[in-house]
């Protein structure tokens, strides 16, 4: 590992050095040579960036591993041929000597780990960015034994010293960033993962949520053998994310994924505490079919009105409802007064809008490249409505969890785009998220907000309809000529026709994507209508 002094020299100078390859390959090779030549010296410049980068991030050791965790994952965006050689940060950090591990233990339990363990590996099984794990057998029982490294606490300190200079000087000197609330969560982020009690704590605390979800496992906790320092579960059997096959068949979904997106479901929006860190080697799918997740080192809980927003972001997207996006983002604390709420609603129209084409537009979500994100397009937008990047960015606040949550999101992207490239995220969230946000165990508050007052805007009746089905149920509408009570008849009939076919088609809709109050609602009122159609149409039939 480099010494403190050495760190950030290396990271300046690799970064400059690599900007300008890569201009210097885009701006002028591109030029120079034909299509098929540029192509292969852009894969091999890609592979051997990719190949440094690793190196020196196993150089750097501590916080930067996390930080190349994050981008090893980021598929939908970054280059392949770059992004496969940042794997081994996954699981495959150089480990440390064993004498090192051994020497925590023997300072917190007074005894060696051989005299703890039977059966015990001195060869690390998995090194991570702050601990290192080891198998071995306590009571006859397969166990995964993680121990802090020696002095990782004073490394951590000094790497997020330097990572908060760095992020100081993008403020300062690039574009506003929200720095200090980036610092503020990262330190907060880091400093949970270096006592391994709050992990046991975490490890417990969603062992009970998911007691009821059959899909999911949680390890168990050897207690007597944990510590601020050390960390014992049962070791669990099975196969990491890029251990197993991508989905080849366009038209059948993942089931993997399908398990993963609903656990994440439920753990922002129903428990209201979530695993922060789902990179591929913290997700084991078991041969029982089961989810285990390990690592419980990043773990963040999520207030009831954090989770009441962002239920009203969803739906306002699903509605196209713009404007409770907009007023949703200033309740969040994400955007300050500085930017108007017209501002911010064209934005976040135009943002959904493109969003929408990707979507439509896109057969494979591996890897997207700048031609289709056409980033060009919304610089030209920001032109268009008189609203500066320098402004739009200062506006932005970073909320509470933010980065939390921002980094589960790029990490289930590439997870997702990695199983299956052919589909979004959002066709596989759109189900869970009927079933546990918009239905759930009972009556959201989301839809005692929002549902009366949308049902009614939505399908109000004209006034003059409203006031003769008024009149008509209670008997006070008296036809002014006999010779209009047959027109008026067939107008009654067509219009109890008109109203439960619309009402029973919304019934079906909602009840496909599986929000029971609306659905049983509109099915009440289409029954309604069809009764009044029978009663107006036997009405009509005797007067003939």
């Amino acid at each position: 590992m480099k010494s403190d002094p050495n760190r950030s020299v290396s990271v300046y100078s690799f970064v400059f050095k690599s900007y300008f390859q890569y201009v210097y390959l885009s701006k002028i090779q591109k030029r120079i040579f034909s299509k098929e030549n540029y192509e292969k010296r852009r894969i091999h410049f890609l592979k051997r960036k990719g190949i440094e980068t690793k190196h020196l991030f196993f150089a750097l050791g501590g916080v930067y591993i996390k930080i190349g965790q994050f981008l090893s994952n980021l598929f939908h965006v970054l280059p392949e041929e770059y992004l496969w050689e940042l794997q081994d940060l996954q699981d495959k950090i150089p480990p440390r000597d064993f004498a090192e591990i051994n020497k925590r233990w023997e300072i917190d339990f007074g005894k060696p780990m051989t005299a703890l363990f039977e059966s015990l590996d001195t060869n690390s099984y998995a090194s991570a960015s702050t601990a290192q794990v080891h198998i071995g057998y306590f009571q006859n029982r397969k166990v995964a034994i993680k121990t802090l490294y020696p002095g990782i606490e004073d490394t951590a300190k000094s790497d997020l010293g330097t990572i908060s200079k760095v992020i100081w000087l993008i403020e300062r000197f690039v574009f506003p960033i929200s720095a200090k609330e980036v610092v503020d969560q990262l330190q907060t982020m880091i400093q949970a993962e270096l006592d391994l009690r709050t992990e046991i704590k975490n490890l417990k605390t969603l062992k009970h949520l998911f007691s009821e979800e059959k899909d999911y496992y949680i390890p168990d906790v050897i207690e007597e053998l944990c510590g601020r320092h050390t960390l014992v579960t049962e070791f669990v059997e099975g196969k990491k994310i890029y251990e197993l096959e991508p989905e080849q068949v366009a038209s059948k979904r993942n089931s993997h994924l399908d398990k993963l997106i609903r656990a994440y479901i439920l753990m922002i929006f129903e428990f209201r505490f979530f695993h922060a860190d789902p990179h591929p080697g913290n997700l084991i799918f078991m041969e029982t079919g089961q989810l285990c997740m390990i690592d419980f080192g990043a773990v963040q809980s999520i207030s009831e009105e954090e989770t009441r927003i962002l239920e009203r972001i969803l739906v306002g997207a699903m509605r196209k409802d713009y404007h409770l996006i907009s007023e949703s983002l200033y309740e969040l604390g994400a955007v300050t007064e500085s930017l108007a709420k017209e501002e911010l609603t064209q934005i976040v129209k135009y943002s959904l809008e493109k969003l929408n084409r990707i979507l439509a537009d896109t057969n494979h979500y591996r890897n997207l490249s700048l031609d289709t994100l056409k980033p060009g397009d919304d610089l030209r937008f920001l032109k268009e409505i008189q609203v500066g990047l320098k402004r739009l960015l200062a506006s932005l606040k970073l909320p509470p969890n933010f980065l939390s949550l921002h980094r589960v999101l790029a990490l289930l992207l590439g997870n997702f785009s990695y199983l299956d490239p052919t589909r979004s995220m959002i066709e596989y969230a759109e189900k869970p998220f009927s079933q546990i946000v918009l239905k759930g165990s009972t009556l959201k508050k989301l839809w005692r907000d929002e549902g009366e007052e949308f049902i009614t805007s939505l399908f109000s009746l004209p006034k003059e309809l409203n006031d003769f089905l008024y009149k008509w149920n209670r008997g006070e509408f008296q036809p002014k000529e006999d010779y209009k009570l047959e027109e008026l008849k067939l107008k009654e009939i067509f219009t109890f026709g008109s109203l439960g076919s619309l009402f029973f088609y919304f019934g079906m809709y909602y009840a496909e994507k599986f929000w029971k109050e609306p659905s049983i609602i509109f099915y009440i009122l289409s029954g309604l209508c069809f009764w009044s159609l029978a009663k107006s149409s036997l009405s009509y039939w005797k007067s003939k």
